[in-house]
């Protein structure tokens, strides 16, 4: 099967995502095309496949740890132009192609392509499954929950199917959207997990003196601070370059985590044992929704800022939990996923081709019947002269 596979490249969530599934994809032996769309992604996303190529999309914003809508709306309404060149490559692509499917996580432009080919888009991400009937809605603010509907319909505005992944212990279907639970990320399985000294801090969305100050006031701890890409050593705090390999070594062998409540560094930490403190964005119903499960499942501590309190607090916490957690989640292979993915794509050439079959013999029906008229109107002008 040759696979268009789309991924959003705001934030490397969605392109750790994806790897699992496209690791999986070219095992089971399809050619998959990567597609990586949105800010300008991280050298080793291009590694996913050795078809894999970057384009412009929609880009969004933060100022003071939220959302910053009027630069998202500035940007990306002067960039549509170039956002409309863009997919029109891809359909071009497409028909020099023939993709058999349409893969996307949250964007957008791969969601447009399959609508306008008639190709088959199947989206695999979690923000379809924030508001699935199968789990408790997180409480929050009126025009956050519009803003994160809102958001789906612009990112995602087409798809057949949606598998939203959570943490959840059952595959529950409402509609066009499956809820699965987590799946286990190859990459991991070669980590030794360890207890050690250090905390592990995603906080890029901070200033950097800001992480400093805070920090630097709990000296009996160790802080390795991500998402600055710098090597540097302030007191008790060594911030480090953005590498896959050396987060992931460093996440194994901490004793907790602190960052956003990005899904993706939510679904790593569990998988290797870790508790998480998670601060959302403000008015990032997604996040706000991640932070309330994790702490519905003593798998997290959540607050609304990074505060010299709450570390305190958050420590204490890890005091009380014994830096380890007792909840028992069903983790899944990809393959399983995929399995389901696999049979939806069958299901739909089985209920699509016999309609193309009958349009296609419908159309040539109605050129015998042009054709024969035509030929009865030739005789009947050749006896008249």
């Amino acid at each position: 099967m040759k696979i268009l596979y789309g991924i959003n490249t705001n934030g490397q969530g969605h392109i750790n995502r994806a790897r699992v599934f496209i690791t999986q994809l070219l095992e089971d032996g399809h050619d998959v095309h990567v597609l990586l769309a949105g800010r300008q992604p991280p050298h080793y996303a291009f590694e996913l496949s050795s078809k894999t190529f970057f384009k412009p999309g929609p880009i969004d914003f933060y100022k003071d740890h939220r959302v910053n809508l009027n630069k998202i709306l500035q940007v990306n309404l002067a960039n549509i132009p170039e956002y409309a060149a863009v997919r029109k490559e891809l359909i071009e692509l497409d028909a020099k192609e023939n993709f058999d499917a349409i893969f996307t996580d949250f964007e957008p432009h791969s969601s447009v392509v399959g609508k306008k080919t008639g190709k088959p888009v199947v989206c695999i991400d979690r923000q379809h499954a924030v508001f699935h009937p199968a789990i408790t809605v997180a409480p929050g603010k009126p025009h956050e929950k519009m803003g994160m509907r809102w958001v789906q319909n612009i990112m995602m505005p087409f798809y057949n199917h949606c598998f939203a992944l959570d943490f959840t212990q059952t595959i529950e279907t409402a509609g066009d959207i499956t809820l699965f639970p987590l799946v286990w990320k190859q990459e991991l399985k070669d980590l030794e997990t360890s207890l050690g000294e250090h905390i592990i801090c995603y906080l890029s969305w901070y200033d950097s003196k800001k992480v400093v100050e805070i920090l630097s006031q709990f000296p009996r701890e160790t802080f390795f601070v991500y998402g600055f890409n710098k090597n540097k050593k302030v007191k008790n705090i060594h911030f480090k370059k953005t590498t896959r390999t050396g987060f992931l070594h460093d996440l194994a062998s901490s004793k907790a985590v602190i960052g956003n409540a990005g899904f993706n560094l939510a679904w790593e930490t569990f998988l290797l044992k870790k508790l998480i403190w998670t601060i959302p964005y403000h008015n990032q119903f997604e996040q706000v929704s991640n932070a309330y499960r994790l702490e519905q499942m003593g798998l997290g501590y959540r607050s609304k800022q990074l505060t010299a309190k709450d570390l305190q607090a958050f420590l204490q916490w890890l005091e009380t939990k014994k830096y380890s957690f007792t909840t028992d989640l069903v983790v899944l292979q990809p393959s399983d996923l995929l399995a389901r993915v696999y049979d939806f794509l069958e299901e739909y050439r089985l209920d699509t081709f016999p309609k193309s079959r009958y349009i296609r013999k419908g159309i040539r029906l109605e050129l015998n019947r042009w054709r024969m008229r035509q030929e009865i109107l030739n005789e009947i002008r050749l006896k008249t002269v």
